[in-house]
């Protein structure tokens, strides 16, 4: 009899997983993963354990998205402040934040669905209705224990439910009047009760919790995504806008880099600026380009280093603004303090608020290293908090310290820094500094220039994978271990902007609109994909639901979310459009 009730149940809980061109399921390594009642059972072997491989601590993530979030990006902040206000745009960056939050899960969530949802030759797993359910029954044993309280009848037996940790020894102790943790059988709906107290140890159906699906070892990048739920169009038009945005992105870095270095410390004296700056540039690949050809845990000394050097630069900012400030105030004169509100100015400020939280197509990446994915959502929610609290700290503080002698980098004025330690001469020429004045004064100026060296690797393998998934497409898992082809993309996405930013240092217009996309990738897109896995787990007879869903699940935040995107970008060009019209008529 107990071996009857095991063959009822397994043909019970094992699902249909048959691709979407009406294959067999694989077997080996391409089979799908037994059911989590069958996984549990003792008599399914050691060898389909799932070896767990090493991988990123929560905080070592963290480090590495703070690296993504907080690049040069936040030096704007107290500038955009300054112009919508001190009121409103700490509203407007805690607003932006949550949509951030909001953003991430959509992607935690569409990469769960896929991992569920697809087998490991990336074809659909074939369900009918009712087999979720059906998976949602588990098998526990009865055990009988003596010695207890009668229940529902029955001379003094009491029948509870274990499962099989605890069976195997985890509550290896049981005290007379005392029973273990567990349901009496006949207490649970449609499961019927022991037919007598003597019956010996079996297996009965329970019904579990309902399945959430986590995100596991498989990666998926973004515009894999794209083209497992939105198809090809979907796939060429993403891949279009993150070519384009990082692309220029690490265009403007090597600019940056180049330009930061050649006017701080010149190599060439008596030479022209171009010089120094070709230099630097080539001394900025030799150190990028490797990097980016590295995996993340190959970084993770350089990234976490970055991390504290932003930290010391946040810290600096914010500790000798009002000492800065007044040397700001002798050079320039007062000016004005920041007003609270300024709604002429929110052309100006929202734009830079948005793209101060833009990362979210670097998830999968960021993702896939660390070890625990069950904590992934409170990772990065920690860094978006993180970095939202930075941001207002950073704008509030230094916009109302600078008021309008703010730098639209705020780095700039740290450039006649002297912390209130300057000495005059009769003329009113300074003559001497404090060294650390001068020592805080160089770190805040060349800042930018240390801080693209950890950014630009970081973008650089985000395009390369998600170039080399756009050329593979569904075949990308039989290629992605292979070094020799990642780096082949890697340097595909690293050297064409270091030879741009050589040639061209104005990026101008074609930045500023190139930069728009960024709404797309880092709002819509993720709105976009999941509404349409969402709906193809419905569909296809999967559960809806999945480890990270939150506040924000739900197709109407969905929907929030994508026309958002939109509008901004149609938004930021409209000013675009009207600054330059305004340039022209003057």
């Amino acid at each position: 009899m107990f071996r009857r009730e095991e063959s009822e149940a397994e043909s019970l809980e094992v699902a249909q997983t048959k691709t979407i061109d009406g294959e067999a399921p694989a077997s080996g390594a391409d089979a799908a993963p037994p059911s989590p009642s069958v996984a549990a059972s003792p008599y399914w072997g050691k060898s389909t354990e799932i070896s767990r491989k090493p991988g990123f601590s929560p905080l070592v993530g963290f480090c590495f998205t703070i690296n993504y979030i907080l690049g040069t990006g936040f030096l704007t902040v107290p500038w955009a402040f300054a112009q919508g206000g001190l009121a409103l745009s700490a509203v407007v960056i805690v607003a932006v934040g949550m949509l951030s939050d909001v953003a991430k899960n959509f992607l935690l969530e569409t990469m769960a669905r896929a991992e569920a949802m697809l087998d490991g030759r990336m074809h659909w797993i074939e369900r009918n209705p009712g087999d979720e359910e059906r998976q949602m029954l588990v098998r526990r044993r009865e055990v009988r224990l003596r010695g207890s309280p009668a229940i529902g009848g029955g001379s003094g037996v009491l029948w509870q439910r274990l499962d099989d940790a605890a069976i195997a020894g985890k509550f290896n102790s049981v005290h007379n009047g005392s029973s273990l943790p567990g349901t009496p059988i006949h207490s649970l709906p449609g499961t019927p009760a022991p037919s007598q107290p003597g019956t010996p140890r079996g297996r009965r159906l329970i019904r579990r919790p309902l399945q959430t699906y986590p995100v596991k070892r498989r990666k998926f990048e973004v515009n894999t995504l794209c083209r497992v739920f939105l198809g090809k169009l979907g796939l060429r038009v993403y891949t279009g806008f993150l070519c384009l945005y990082i692309y220029c992105t690490l265009w403007a870095y090597t600019s940056v880099f180049a330009a930061s270095m050649a006017g701080a410390a010149p190599l060439f004296a008596d030479g022209d600026a171009d010089s120094n700056y070709l230099v630097f540039a080539v001394v900025f690949a030799a150190m990028v380009v490797p990097l980016s050809c590295m995996e993340m845990d190959e970084q993770v000394p350089v990234q976490v280093a970055m991390t504290g050097a932003r930290f010391l630069m946040l810290g600096l900012m914010i500790g000798t603004s009002s000492l800065c400030a007044l040397d700001s105030a002798r050079e320039e004169g007062f000016v004005e303090d920041a007003p609270m509100v300024r709604l002429s100015g929110i052309s100006k400020m929202a734009p830079v608020m948005v793209f101060a939280h833009i990362y979210h197509h670097s998830i999968p990446g960021l993702a896939h290293p660390v070890a625990d994915k069950e904590k992934l959502s409170g990772m990065f929610r920690s860094t978006t908090v993180f970095s939202t609290v930075a941001y207002a700290c950073i704008g509030l503080i230094l916009s109302s310290s600078f008021g309008g002698n703010i730098e639209q980098s705020a780095n700039l004025n740290w450039k006649g820094f002297t912390g209130g330690t300057a000495v005059y001469g009769g003329d009113g020429q300074i003559i001497s500094i404090a060294w650390w004045a001068k020592a805080i004064s160089l770190y805040v100026l060349c800042f930018p220039a240390l801080d693209v060296v950890s950014a630009f690797p970081l973008n650089a393998m985000t395009l390369g994978n998600n170039m080399m998934g756009a050329f593979y497409g569904r075949n990308i898992h039989e290629v992605e271990k292979n070094r020799w082809v990642r780096t082949r993309f890697r340097l595909l996405a690293s050297i064409p902007p270091i030879v741009f930013g050589i040639l061209e240092r104005q990026l101008g217009t074609i930045t500023d609109y190139a930069g728009t996309t960024g709404f797309v990738i880092g709002f819509s897109f993720p709105a976009l994909l999941y509404l349409r896995s969402r709906t193809l787990a419905k569909r296809k007879n999967f559960s809806a639901s999945t480890f990270y869903a939150g506040y924000s699940s739900s197709n109407a935040a969905g929907w929030f979310l994508f026309l958002f995107g939109l509008l901004m970008v149609v938004y930021v060009v409209f000013f675009l459009v009207m600054g330059e019209d305004s340039v022209g008529v003057q």
